[in-house]
């Protein structure tokens, strides 16, 4: 047999083998198909898992068949984009519709799909749209995976779509996404490298250039080493990375911040709760309470103080544990009117405790923890936080702020504590809103009397209230509900004079909670689901956050008294009886400080996980981090340590060699000549390098080239030097390069994240 058909031979598949990019394709099939598991918390239809599975076939199956025809990447890449869109296609006109043509159809049930993402939390109730778009996200970034791992031959960085499929349900999600769930992406990813290793280790490289063998042989041991030589590195990378995300955990340890973690609270945003609950078919009754308050109370769950484009929505939170709460922002609680209020929830889970404001105290079982700015309650549990109100009797002793009207307008604008918060409006924020606010309020004067007529404007009859989706998102909505169409619920409503206010320079924010409800006998009520609502809440000096009520009478009754003109006051209602001796000890605090703080100078306030165990836990993933970043160097040398030992036969000592001085050719960023002969490398290389060194590598490369032409070596042949003489070669390569790149090349080698063909 000629040398030129043995070396075709070596690198030829032998029939029925797995190729390298079949063994990949396989690999990034498997860890997309377990990468899908991560997405199951997020819906109830498990229909789009056998689903996924099937276009994940055909993407590896077209990715395998094309490679193995020998056709090129983008040939390859393009081939499975149409997979993927033609699948899409099917699936979609196979889902029932009315009659509409497939364009229409297909726009239907993307807008059903975000629609119903919208205004469902997780686990969402079945839909064809977001099964749609969730297969279709799968199929993407199954392209992705593919074209990463295979097309542009980087295994290693396989884990940034199937991490991308597990961050969206660790972000979405307010529960915690489970162990399980990383524990299959890791697994996925430490698959895709073992199949690299296999492709590394199976190739036979003996004969004429091993620089560029392609044949296959039996793999060995190595492969496993390599494996955890570079998939430990990485997985305790991923692990990092999940731990940082929301929702995620290790049990045990109080690491991450989902349950059983000890980082602060992922807290659900509970305006979607509020679209989805008034959206229910069937008005169910959630809780009932007993109040001697003759107009029943606004049951205040959670405050949304930050602003914008996305709309209102929540902060980070100092939280403080106890069920005896500080004082109220901005008002002196002395000689205040105190009731005792006592509550009955029903099948209703939250993790906010619906409480009326302001609340002082409260016994209920479980554990519980407030916000001092906010005086929202909220469940510290790190299992099934969001189930914590379910079930739940409880009773509040709460302070009623009341103010008059006539106390209220001569009330300047307060400082909340959170004033950097409640009272800016975005740099981006509409001009066509501004100029509304200031046209609304041009005729008055006071803060309280600007309030009351942007109340008065969103429920004059202009307005229209309705829960259907209306269109648009974030200023645009907003531009459409005040300048256009004049349509929407009381979120909107809500928003809406929070903005308006904040536009004439008064701090607001958006709260949510139910409607006082249906009065069932003499102290007691009813709250239905469609009594959830949304209210703005207003911050005035020595009355703190007073609460407003923009949405039309039809829903909400009678506005607040004190948000009224005195033109506009009703006749005897309960509200403003029952004001009249909270207003005298509000107008006893006009002379504190409008920026009063939102607790006792002497109150400890503590976040959630905070003390030694988030010192512990911030140091500990500090070092983490950094032997993440050692692992590159590490692995590194450790391969030139192995490589350089004299333990090994002298032909493989010159393999290693060989090896050792290509890698830092790589690590320096320079190009190693593949396909040449060991002699033409040797020239090559060593006329980049000083005299000495250049001489030292002719010797390697004579070396080389009779270990694969005529593996026979004695003591005088120089292979017990072959360390020192390796080292030699480096240090000429490292000479000229700059202090920058001498570290760059110890701290990430390239070697390390490149596969040679």
């Amino acid at each position: 047999m000629s040398t030129a058909e043995l070396g075709t031979h070596l690198t030829r598949t032998p029939g029925g083998r797995l190729r390298s990019s079949d063994r990949l394709g396989l690999a990034t099939g498997v860890a997309m198909v377990l990468a899908t598991f991560t997405v199951v918390p997020l819906t109830t239809d498990r229909a789009f898992l056998p689903t996924s599975w099937v276009m994940i076939l055909l993407i590896v199956g077209i990715g395998v068949g094309l490679r193995r025809l020998r056709l090129g990447e983008l040939t390859v890449a393009s081939a499975q984009v149409v997979v993927v869109l033609a699948f899409v296609f099917v699936l979609a006109i196979s889902m029932p519709g009315p009659g509409q043509t497939w364009s229409d159809h297909l726009a239907s049930l993307l807008r059903s799909g975000t629609e119903h993402m919208q205004t469902q939390s997780a686990p969402m109730e079945p839909n064809d749209g977001v099964r749609l778009m969730i297969v279709a996200t799968v199929g993407v970034l199954m392209v992705i995976l593919d074209i990463i791992a295979i097309g542009l031959n980087r295994p290693a960085w396989a884990l940034l779509p199937t991490a991308t499929v597990f961050a969206v349900p660790a972000v979405g999600l307010g529960t915690d996404t489970g162990v399980l769930s990383f524990t299959a992406i890791a697994l996925g990813y430490l698959g895709v490298l073992v199949a690299d290793g296999f492709n590394r280790a199976a190739r036979w490289t003996r004969g004429l250039s091993r620089d560029s063998a392609g044949g296959y042989g039996t793999a060995n041991p190595v492969v496993w080493r390599a494996a955890a030589l570079i998939g430990v590195p990485a997985i305790i990378a991923a692990i990092v990375l999940a731990v940082l995300l929301p929702t995620f955990t290790l049990p045990g340890g109080r690491f991450g911040t989902g349950v059983g973690g000890g980082g602060p609270l992922q807290l659900a945003d509970p305006t979607l709760d509020l679209r989805r609950n008034l959206n229910q078919p069937r008005n169910a009754e959630v809780l009932r309470y007993e109040s001697e308050n003759p107009s029943g109370e606004y049951l205040r769950m959670a405050s949304l103080p930050r602003f914008s484009s996305a709309g209102f929505g929540n902060v980070q939170m100092r939280l403080t544990d106890g069920n005896t709460l500080g004082q109220i922002p901005g008002v002196n609680d002395a000689g205040l009117k105190r009731r005792t209020t006592s509550i009955q929830i029903l099948d209703f889970g939250s993790e906010y405790l619906p409480l009326p404001y302001a609340p002082r105290s409260f016994t209920a079982a479980g554990n519980w923890a407030y916000d001092p700015n906010s005086l929202m309650v909220l469940s510290t549990t790190r299992i099934n936080r969001v189930d914590a109100t379910r079930q739940l009797a409880y009773s509040v002793v709460s302070s009623d702020v009341t103010p008059s009207p006539q106390d209220l307008a001569g009330a300047g604008v307060g400082t909340p504590a959170d004033v950097d918060v409640t009272k800016p409006l975005p740099n981006d924020f509409p001009a066509s809103i501004r100029r509304l606010a200031e046209q609304i309020t041009a005729d008055v004067r006071t803060p309280a009397d600007k309030a009351a007529a942007i109340q008065a404007y969103l429920r004059s009859s202009r307005f229209t209230y309705s829960t259907d989706p209306q269109p648009g998102s974030g200023y645009q909505a907003l531009e459409n509900f005040l300048l256009r169409d004049h349509t929407g619920y009381c979120e909107q409503f809500a928003a809406s004079m929070a903005v308006l206010a904040r536009a004439v320079g008064i701090p607001s924010r958006v709260a949510v909670g139910f409607l006082p409800g249906k009065k069932t006998g003499t102290d007691t009520w009813s709250v239905s689901i469609h009594d959830m609502h949304a209210w703005p809440e207003l911050f005035f000096a020595g009355y703190g956050w007073v609460r407003y009520e923009p949405t039309p009478a039809s829903v909400t009754g009678t506005a607040p008294s004190w948000t009224l003109d005195s033109s506009d006051q009703p006749v005897d209602t309960p509200t403003t009886q029952a004001s009249a001796s909270a207003s005298a000890s509000v107008r006893a605090s006009d002379n504190a400080p409008s920026d009063a703080q939102s607790g006792p100078a002497d109150q400890t306030g503590t976040e959630s996980g905070s003390g030694w165990g988030r010192t512990l836990l911030v140091v500990g993933l500090s070092l983490l981090g950094l032997l993440v970043l050692a692992a590159p160097a590490t692995l590194r040398i450790r391969r030139r340590s192995a490589r350089l030992s004299a333990e090994a036969p002298p032909g493989e000592r010159v393999e290693s060699a060989w090896a050792e001085i290509r890698d830092t050719v790589t690590d320096y960023g320079g190009s190693w000549p593949d396909g040449e002969s060991p002699r033409a490398i040797g020239k090559e290389i060593g006329s980049r390098l000083p005299p000495e060194e250049s001489a030292t590598m002719t010797q390697v490369a004579l070396l080389v080239e009779q270990s694969r032409y005529a593996p026979a070596f004695d003591e005088a042949d120089g292979t017990r030097r072959l360390a020192t003489m390796t080292k030699d070669v480096r240090r000429g390569l490292a000479r000229p390069q700059s202090r920058w790149r001498r570290l760059w090349a110890t701290v990430a080698p390239r070697s390390i994240f490149r596969r040679r063909r």
